[in-house]
């Protein structure tokens, strides 16, 4: 097989894609839910609202779409904020708009402190900072107030946001099954080629073959009569590894081709707008299979 002699540089020029987290990871635990707080502000108005965040272009905004009160006598309930949080890469920080049902606009930065967020932003003459204080994922602790470096000079307001638990079964991936015509073959290129650890299968047949892929996550090899069909791309396995170049040096020992997502031998996929580097290969009866270098925590 014709051997990769630009991988050196190939990964010179991509590795910088690799380990670049999203900017906007620390808004991760807010995503995709629902977060509610009721309290008191230190004058002894009412505070309550319901927050829920989503990503939108790509992960590129965190958007926060927020019910409160509605008027200065807090007696109506509803829309009242719509909050984008950025990236901006020219200062490095992580800037925050929101705006609200009366016309007006706060704006600020927003930085992590472990799991914690801080808001920061210019209230009349006063710097004011909110500060979501991590708990559980579906937790965090709420103040408003003065903080300079690190204290509290004055709060405002204290409570606790909570988010309902997704609803849903706790799904677990378990395995994946493949049909192959030769048990054998098959078993060894996923042993030797991806160097799977092969597990025993529980009970005495020749025809299946089980392997290990991460944990309790699982590749079964069935040999049995079945109807073929078109080994499309699109309908692949995808596994994933930070040793993505160590992979492609294996491959190339064995001699193994893989491909880029359009087809070209030798390339590697870097189309991907979160940084993610694929590569795909197939095995002997023609599977297609991804392997690519995202991170799973």
């Amino acid at each position: 097989m014709k051997k990769l002699t630009v991988l050196s540089l190939l990964f010179a020029g991509l590795m910088h894609l690799q380990g670049q987290d999203n900017p906007l990871s620390m808004f991760d635990p807010l995503i995709g839910k629902t977060w509610s707080a009721e309290g008191n502000w230190g004058d002894g108005s009412v505070f309550k609202q319901d927050i829920t965040y989503r990503y939108d272009i790509n992960n590129v905004l965190v958007i926060a779409e927020a019910d409160g009160h509605t008027n200065q006598e807090r007696t109506t309930y509803g829309p009242r904020n719509h909050g984008i949080r950025k990236y901006d890469k020219d200062s490095g920080t992580i800037k925050f708009w929101e705006f609200d049902v009366f016309g007006g606009v706060t704006e600020g930065t927003v930085v992590s402190k472990g799991k914690d967020l801080i808001y920061t932003y210019a209230y009349g003459q006063s710097v004011v900072t909110d500060y979501w204080e991590y708990v559980d994922d579906n937790t965090y602790n709420y103040m408003v107030g003065s903080y300079e470096n690190g204290e509290w000079k004055q709060m405002y307001l204290k409570t606790q946001f909570k988010a309902a638990p997704k609803a849903g079964f706790d799904f677990k991936f378990d395995h994946k099954a493949i049909p192959v015509k030769d048990i054998g073959a098959m078993g060894d290129y996923y042993r030797d080629v991806l160097n799977l650890e092969e597990i025993p299968f529980p009970g005495n047949n020749p025809n299946r073959r089980w392997f290990r892929i991460a944990g309790h996550t699982q590749l079964h090899l069935i040999q049995e009569d079945f109807k073929d069909f078109e080994r499309d791309k699109s309908l692949h396995l995808c596994l994933s590894t930070q040793k993505l170049e160590d992979l492609i040096t294996h491959l190339n020992e064995k001699e193994v081709p893989f491909y880029d997502w359009k087809g070209k031998e030798g390339r590697i996929s870097d189309h991907r707008t979160d940084g993610v580097l694929q590569i795909y290969i197939q095995d002997p009866e023609g599977y297609w299979i991804e392997i690519n270098d995202a991170k799973h925590d």
